[in-house]
C-alpha cells in the first residue's frame, strides 16, 4: 500500500550484487510498500515475475562499470517491451543509466535522491509506462477536440497499456510520440530522452507506420482516436 492509502503496480527489482539487491528492496519498499515488491534472484527469475504480473515495473540496479545491469535492461525492453523499465545506482552509475534512458528505460533513480522523487517516479512510471520526463499533456487532436476534454484542458491524460501492446508501440516510441503531441521538435526530444535527431526521425518513421498516418499532426489524431491516450478514469469521472 502506498502512504495515502492506495495501491500501486508491483514492482520487480533486480541486481546480480546480493547486497546492492537489498539495498534496491529497501529503497522501494519505501515509496511502494512491501506488498508491492518482488525480489528477482536473476534475469530469468525477473522475467518469470513480468509474464506472471501484467503491468509490473521493472526496476533495475546498474554498477558503475559492470555491464550486467545493462544486459538485463536491454533484455526486458526486448522481451517485455510494454513493461515500464527504472534503472537505480549511485550518482557514479550515471553513464550506464543514461545508455539505459536511451535505450527505452523509463528514468533514474539515484540512491541519494529525494524520497518524494522516488515516489514521483515510481507512480508516474506505474500510471504511464512511459517515464515523468514525456507524461501526455491533455491536448485536443489535431483533427477536433477530444471527447469529454475540459474547456480549460486540466484534467489528467494517461497512457492506455492495452492500446500500447494492440498497436505494438514500444515505450520508446510511445515518449517520442508524446513529444510530438507537445510540439516539441525532434532536437527537443532527442535532448530529453538522450537520443540523436536521426534515432528520433527513425522512431517517428516507425510510429507513422505503426498509426497508418502520413505525418506528426496525423500520428497525434490517430493516436487519440485508436485509444492510446486517454482521460485518466480516476480523476477525470467525478463521484455521483
Amino acid at each position: 500500500m502506498r502512504e495515502d492509502g492506495g495501491s500501486v503496480e508491483t514492482c520487480v527489482v533486480h541486481d546480480e550484487r546480493p547486497q546492492a539487491r537489498r539495498r534496491l528492496r529497501l529503497l522501494v519498499d519505501s515509496v511502494a510498500g512491501p506488498d508491492a515488491v518482488a525480489v528477482a534472484r536473476d534475469v530469468d527469475d525477473l522475467m518469470a515475475h513480468l509474464a506472471a504480473t501484467p503491468g509490473a515495473i521493472a526496476v533495475l540496479g546498474l554498477a558503475e562499470t559492470e555491464p550486467t545491469g545493462l544486459a538485463a535492461v536491454r533484455r526486458v525492453l526486448a522481451e517485455s517491451p510494454a513493461t515500464g523499465v527504472l534503472v537505480a545506482g549511485s550518482a557514479g552509475a550515471h553513464a550506464p543509466a543514461q545508455q539505459a534512458v536511451a535505450e527505452g528505460a523509463a528514468g533514474f533513480l539515484r540512491w541519494d535522491a529525494p524520497r518524494a522523487m522516488i515516489r514521483t517516479l515510481v507512480r508516474s512510471t506505474a500510471a504511464t509506462a512511459a517515464g515523468e520526463d514525456l507524461v501526455p499533456r491533455p491536448a485536443a487532436p489535431a483533427d477536433g477536440p477530444m471527447v469529454g476534454a475540459r474547456s480549460d484542458g486540466l484534467h489528467d491524460v494517461v497512457v492506455d497499456l492495452q492500446a500500447q501492446r494492440r498497436l505494438e508501440l514500444s515505450v520508446r516510441e510511445v515518449q517520442v510520440l508524446i513529444g510530438v503531441s507537445r510540439g516539441l521538435t525532434n532536437a527537443d526530444i532527442g535532448r530529453r530522452l538522450y537520443l540523436s535527431d536521426h534515432t528520433v526521425k527513425s522512431h517517428t518513421g516507425h510510429l507513422f507506420r505503426k498509426l497508418g498516418a502520413s505525418d506528426r499532426a496525423q500520428a497525434v489524431s490517430h493516436a487519440w482516436r485508436l485509444g492510446l491516450f486517454v482521460p485518466a478514469p480516476a480523476r477525470c469521472a467525478p463521484r455521483r
